[in-house]
């Protein structure tokens, strides 16, 4: 009886190139940029902070009170050059008692109140003639009651609140033509306009095929906290992480795969007994409690085991050897790197044990044993090629998975990467950098599928030629 590898296929099939498959699986990667880039786009723009007032106070602008008109002329002209004047989308779906340009009201909270207004009453033209004079009134300075009540204004759309601010003014004669106006917009409602759809086309001069092409140019923004380009920022702190989870990558890998094949081979053992009790405690043990740990224990002189420096990736002397880089690169990152390495390691080598147990219950595995191979050329040759899918699977999302990890392992040992980069401009709210690494970490998710898609087809031709899912 002839018993073939679950993976081995008639030549003709073996031949077929990979590259074909590897180009079909490519064409998908413009679409899912695309969605991504999009997604990043809505939460920028659901933040609640006004880009453009956090861009005038990085430039050092800051509103005042006698020089409120100076300040909304700066406003205006810098939204107009940020583009934030612009509509949002390449089409917009509205109703009729919305214009088509209403994107040109800024800021936010002005537009706002705007199209609470027109849904409210559904008169368009009673509702700009009233935000005109509620403009109109803002600026009149020589009645500072009616300035007052009118900046309070631009801020109110619910009716009750509205009829308390205008009752404060009603006997000034400079609000006479405030109230009419809001007495013509009430009186005239007409909500059956909110019942007839509007679809609008604005093109390609919106705010997202702006940002479209500004990552297409490698322009991610500027940074609300220090006014920086924030791909100077993102490029400063990338060297650093890909460094720590490259080798925390290589470590689990090189690490997970012995163990959880011998764990698979050896099952039921003493062997394999300890290294499930010592997975599963790894596994349940918090990283950044671990990390606490082990960097108040070693990296300070009050317990006395101050036997790694506690900040930064280490400076190399210029000119120095690469045994002595090395080293010094070596002190800083040990903790680091173990600290991220053992819960993924725990968790790959128990998957791939899981995978290994099945395979070596199948019939080519006894086949393998009755040909004269040994048990190392059965499990490495055989066994470890056919339970490796679970390996290639977790790829695709270990790569996205230790940068999220690294945030809190960068902050705990003061290492200056993306990781603590995300922590810094979270907390300083500085949006664009925000945004722009978690379009980066979406994308190492598409890379990594995209590579998990591949690996696959290299392990078994029958992925590629769309025979069989893979296992």
């Amino acid at each position: 009886m002839l018993v073939i590898n679950p993976i081995t296929l008639p030549l003709p099939l073996q031949n077929k190139p990979l590259l074909t498959y590897a180009l079909r699986k490519l064409l998908y990667l413009p679409f899912s940029l695309l969605l991504l880039s999009l997604v990043c786009f809505v939460l920028f723009r659901a933040m609640p902070s006004d880009p453009v007032s956090d861009r005038m106070s990085i430039e050092g602008i800051r509103p005042g009170v006698n020089d409120h008109v100076s300040y909304e002329r700066t406003y205006r002209r810098l939204a107009a050059r940020l583009g934030y004047d612009l509509p949002p989308f390449y089409v917009a779906l509205g109703n009729a008692a919305l214009p088509d340009t209403l994107h040109r009201i800024v800021p936010r909270s002005r537009r706002e109140l705007v199209r609470n207004l027109a849904f409210r009453y559904g008169n368009w033209p009673r509702v700009q003639a009233y935000y005109r004079e509620v403009l109109r009134a803002s600026t009149a300075y020589q009645d500072e009651a009616l300035v007052a009540s009118a900046r309070r204004l631009m801020l109110r759309s619910d009716p009750v609140r509205i009829n308390r601010e205008l009752n404060r003014i009603r006997e000034l004669p400079a609000a006479a033509a405030l109230l009419t106006a809001h007495r013509q917009m009430v009186g005239e409602a007409n909500r059956s306009s909110l019942l007839f759809p509007r679809l609008t086309w604005h093109g390609t001069d919106n705010q997202y095929h702006r940002y479209l092409t500004g990552l297409l140019r490698g322009d991610l923004g500027v940074s609300y906290a220090d006014g920086r380009p924030v791909a100077g920022k993102i490029a400063a702190a990338l060297p650093g992480t890909a460094m720590l989870n490259g080798i925390t990558l290589l470590l689990v890998y090189l690490l997970a795969v012995p163990l959880g094949l011998y764990m698979a081979y050896y099952r039921d053992t003493t062997f394999d007994r300890w290294s499930t009790l010592l997975t599963f405690l790894a596994f349940g043990l918090p990283a950044f409690w671990v990390a606490t740990l082990l960097a108040n224990f070693f990296t300070t002189p009050a317990f006395g085991m101050d036997w790694f420096p506690s900040m930064g990736y280490g400076r190399v002397p210029e000119g120095a050897s690469w045994w002595t880089a090395m080293r010094i690169r070596a002190a800083h990152l040990f903790l680091p790197v173990v600290c991220l390495a053992y819960p993924s390691f725990a968790y790959v080598s128990r998957h791939l044990r899981s995978a290994a147990l099945q395979e070596l219950d199948k019939p080519y595995v006894r086949t393998a044993y009755m040909k004269g191979l040994t048990g190392g050329q059965v499990l490495w040759r055989h066994v470890f090629r056919n339970a490796s899918f679970p390996l290639i699977t977790m790829l695709g999302g270990l790569l996205p998975a230790l940068l999220a990890g690294s945030v809190l392992i960068e902050q705990i040992f003061n290492l200056p990467g993306m990781g603590d980069l995300l922590y810094r401009s979270a907390t300083a709210r500085d949006w664009p950098v925000v945004i722009s690494l978690v379009l980066i970490n979406g994308l190492l998710t598409v890379v990594g599928l995209l590579l998990a898609d591949i690996g696959y087809a290299l392990l078994d031709p029958r992925v590629r030629l769309g025979k069989l899912p893979p296992r």
